[in-house]
């Protein structure tokens, strides 16, 4: 593998492994956060075309909550959600928190606009995090293992 490549690998590795983990972070910590009562204002199942032509669908569930009297609205079910090529999964949630229903809201007490519905580390995050250590992993053994019989051989002498 050329060293640009090599670089690239660590590049993508290490932007997953930051993002997913910080998913994961945050979704731990929201499982501590205060909570009030919301309402969900709208639910659907939104569907986008994908790169290689077929459909992608994701849960669109946007509800609103007060705290001490300021309103907010957000959109987030969950730190870590994945769009899926499966229209199942987004259906189920749009199921579970239809428009008008009820909801207990969970929100960063340091920063109320932040709240999502169903707290704690999700399976997404984690398996953004361990595709970035892959990712990484195959840049490192990338530039310290050698690749063909000469380098080998020029490295053994």
């Amino acid at each position: 593998m050329k060293p640009l490549a090599a670089i690239l690998f660590i590049s993508v590795g290490l932007f997953l492994l930051y993002h997913g983990c910080r998913a994961a972070f945050i979704g731990a910590s929201s499982s501590y956060w205060p909570t009030v009562e919301g309402r969900v204002v709208s639910s659907k199942v939104k569907s986008e075309a994908g790169k290689s032509g077929g459909a992608v669908y994701s849960a669109e569930v946007n509800y609103s909550y007060a705290v001490n009297g300021v309103s907010f609205t957000s959109g987030r079910v969950r730190f870590g959600s994945i769009n899926t090529g499966n229209r199942v999964f987004p259906a189920q949630l749009v199921e579970k928190y239809p428009a008008g229903s009820s909801v207990t809201v969970y929100y960063s007490a340091s920063d109320p606009s932040m709240a999502v519905l169903e707290p704690g580390v999700q399976t997404a995050g984690l398996l953004v995090s361990g595709i970035g250590i892959i990712f990484g992993s195959v840049g490192v053994a990338a530039i310290f293992l050698p690749t063909s019989r000469y380098e080998r051989r020029r490295r053994s002498i």
